[in-house]
């Protein structure tokens, strides 16, 4: 059994140029058999048209060929032929051997077998990364040529891929010194504009191009080379950008916003957002998923201002999926080796032994390599007790998430979070100092301020607005008309905490 494969099997031509509707289309393969006796393409009668057909070939001999197509229109005129070449190919359905060598060379052919050897493990296909040797290649343009044979001892064709070759100079890199740009015309080395640099190399230069009245509006390029100590400039590196002249009139406000998803329905055919009418505009909406498919679509949000104009097109891909994992409220910073709680929520069902894990990114956020730090055996929503080891760097661009395990789900949305050295208070309530000896009345000290061993020990003497030390090495600041005598340990009270 054979199967045929051809490389055009789905052919769509856009036939226009008619001031007629077209009726009529059809195609033929190679010779052409007359007008009207072609293959008929069902279509609808339009103007311009384009038609999606399939072309069976099981009568086509292998090799290449011509497939053509042609359209009349209601005044049974018929238009040229659009003609497009394609090679049908008989594909066996025999087990492909696998590969077991492979072999390169460079610019002339020593045979078959005599090439410089890859190591390679058999199999099919086959991907194999290798390093060739350019020891004995002089500089200049030249061509790597690569080969694998297979268990039958068939040799592939050779893949060939040019490449230049230079000798890279042990010479320190001379320091850059001086740097310049321009739009448009060259007005000459050394004649234009300047950039303030201290010299070094490499060189990372940031600078700001003025845009005088002389660069009309319109599409222009900016050139910029640089010079080094040896009086030698570099190659000029160019950037294209467009010029606009920004109206000074009043902004009009936005009136109207909408979304789509996926497709677009036309403007002012989308879900409306409703919204107060203004410039600039922050507007919070709930996106209605409805019967969504699962996998990847598009949100598209687009605004109209008061002058009936609509902005481009805001777009957004997201993911629709079954399960999910929420966390709900978690501090957004907190210390090592101090447990925590990361409530969440789900949607969806988790079934069995399902594990519930929440994790820490790493310094940079990534989740390719996370840690974990606490997990909950359970298939509802629940509160996981955390803990981040000592192992860990103190930054503050950490991220939080919870993944499952069934079903196994790891794009969890995630939170911000900041890893301290020492914690934040336990609430956003007071803390009250009450001395025993009730020689002193009582003040109130702010929630900036936490004893980790609930006592506050008094270091030296302080009155009024001084600060008083405490265990975690923190301070905290005794409101006017308290004061703390040395050797003298108050009690503390929270108040106000749920």
């Amino acid at each position: 059994m054979k199967k045929y494969l051809l490389t055009l099997l789905l052919s769509t031509w856009g036939l226009g140029g008619f001031a007629q509707n077209i009726n009529k289309i059809e195609y033929f393969i190679d010779a052409d058999p007359g007008y009207g006796a072609g293959t008929d393409v069902p279509v609808t009668a339009a103007t311009p048209i384009t038609a999606n057909f399939n072309v069976p070939v099981s009568s086509v001999s292998d090799g290449f060929h011509f497939l053509s197509i042609r359209a009349k229109d209601v005044s049974n005129n018929w238009s040229v032929v659009g003609t497009r070449p394609f090679y049908k190919e008989a594909i066996s359905t025999a087990t492909v051997p696998n590969i077991t060598a492979m072999e390169y060379f460079i610019d002339a052919d020593p045979g078959y077998g005599l090439a410089t050897a890859v190591t390679v493990t058999a199999g099919s296909p086959l991907i194999q990364n290798f390093t060739a040797s350019l020891a004995s290649v002089a500089d200049g343009f030249h061509f790597l040529s690569l080969r694998a044979k297979d268990a039958n001892n068939r040799w592939s064709v050779v893949a060939v891929r040019p490449f230049y070759k230079e000798a890279v100079s042990t010479a320190t890199v001379p320091n850059i010194t001086a740097m310049e740009y321009f739009i448009d015309a060259d007005p000459g080395y050394g004649l234009a504009t300047a950039v303030t640099v201290t010299a070094g190399s490499p060189l990372t230069q940031n600078f700001t191009v003025a845009l005088p009245n002389t660069v009309t509006d319109g599409f222009h390029f900016l050139s910029v080379r640089a010079k080094d100590v040896n009086n030698k400039w570099s190659v000029v590196a160019v950037r294209p950008f467009f010029k606009e002249t920004v109206s000074s009139a009043i902004i009009p406000n936005i009136v109207l916003m909408e979304y789509f998803i996926d497709a677009d329905p036309g403007f002012g055919l989308a879900t409306n957002v409703p919204l107060t009418a203004g410039t600039p505009i922050s507007q919070a909406l709930t996106v209605s998923l409805g019967a969504l498919t699962n996998g990847t679509h598009k949100l598209s949000i687009r605004v109209k201002d008061a002058n009936n104009r609509w902005g481009i097109v805001g777009i957004r891909d997201f993911v629709v999926q079954d399960n999910i994992v929420i966390i709900s409220n978690v501090p957004t910073q907190w210390c090592k080796l101090t447990n925590f709680n990361i409530p969440f929520t789900i949607s969806g069902t988790f079934i069995g032994a399902n594990i519930f894990t929440a994790q820490l990114s790493d310094i940079n956020g990534s989740f390719t390599s996370p840690t974990n730090i606490g997990t909950l055996t359970s298939i509802s929503a629940g509160t996981i007790v955390a803990q981040v080891p000592n192992t860990a760097s103190l930054s503050n661009n950490y991220q939080i998430r919870v993944i499952s395990t069934v079903p196994a789900v790891t794009n969890s949305p995630t939170k911000p979070f900041q890893l301290l050295s020492v914690c934040p208070p336990p609430c956003a309530g007071l803390l009250t100092l009450v001395n025993p000896t009730d020689n002193y009345s009582s003040g109130i000290i702010t929630k900036e301020a936490h004893a980790t061993t609930g006592t506050i020990e008094a270091t030296n003497k302080v009155t009024g607005t001084a600060k008083v030390t405490y265990r975690a090495g923190k301070s905290i600041t005794l409101n006017t008309g308290f004061k703390a005598d040395n050797g003298v340990v108050f009690k503390t009270e929270f108040g106000g905490c749920n």
